[in-house]
């Protein structure tokens, strides 16, 4: 497998959805990690583009993480998502040599907004997330909130992540807990900067593992009919690492890693 598949899947992805004829309204997500609880109105559909990059564990290691999400807004709250996920990972396979793999799964979302920040005071909305591979399952749910005072965007999530992985004759089980905040100023009504957090934590077996933080900058774009957001979330000195472990959480997460999403209104 070429080191640079994923770079040619996400232009020709790209190129395709270019083709599709774009309206002027757009669902933006203003932040790469951290969800808002705003949903499509019924009937409105969307393309999203991901695109997550991975770099730096406990060996070398690299990741790119590409899904392709389509959006459909069903009734006045209520938008699901279906997506299709492809991860391509090259790490030291323990002799020097730079062993390469690749996963595919897909995933179905869905999203209820309960709260809108324009009318209520305050946005939230909960959200649920199923992904199925050939040896792997994962359930997520998030608690989402957000809220507008004038330029200034604010976000926070609370997401749970069940993971179970199977293999012969045992499957590992993991519960991941993961809490988001965001931030971003509007320079224009199109264009923001502003900084995520993210706290990851594992428990394996009963135990608390370890707990992870990253820490970065965020800027957003959107067009007619078109946004685009990039984060980069480098790793910062863990809370709790496991045992024996050093400054960072390497053997389950990267020193740095960055995301960039493309969104389409069709």
């Amino acid at each position: 497998m070429s080191r640079y598949w994923p770079s040619a899947l996400l232009l020709a992805v790209l190129l395709g959805v270019l083709a599709i004829p774009l309206s002027a309204r757009a669902n933006d997500r203003h932040f790469g990690y951290t969800y808002e609880a705003a949903v499509l109105a019924p009937g409105e559909k969307e393309i999203e583009v991901w695109t997550t990059y991975r770099n730096g564990r406990d060996t070398r290691y690299t990741r790119f993480d590409e899904r392709l999400e389509f959006e459909l807004g069903l009734v006045p709250g209520l938008q699901t998502s279906f997506y299709v996920n492809l991860t391509a990972v090259g790490q030291d396979d323990g002799t020097g040599h730079l062993a390469t793999s690749t996963e595919v799964s897909v995933s179905n979302e869905w999203k209820w907004r309960l709260l809108d920040d324009a009318a209520d005071g305050i946005g939230f909305a909960l959200y649920g997330e199923i992904t199925g591979g050939v040896d792997e399952l994962e359930l997520e749910g998030k608690l989402i909130i957000d809220k507008r005072f004038g330029p200034l965007l604010l976000a926070a999530n609370f997401v749970a992540e069940h993971e179970w992985e199977y293999g012969i004759g045992e499957t590992e089980k993991e519960l991941k807990l993961d809490g988001f905040l965001a931030a971003g100023w509007f320079f224009t009504p199109r264009f923001m900067i502003g900084v995520e957090a993210r706290n990851a934590n594992i428990i394996a077996e009963g135990t608390w593992e370890h707990s992870a933080f990253f820490l970065g900058p965020v800027v957003s774009y959107s067009g007619d009919g078109w946004w685009m957001t990039f984060t980069v979330l480098p790793q910062l000195p863990a809370f709790k690492k496991s045992e024996g472990g050093g400054t960072y959480v390497l053997t389950d997460y990267e020193r740095f890693q960055a995301r960039l999403l493309f969104s389409f209104h069709i």
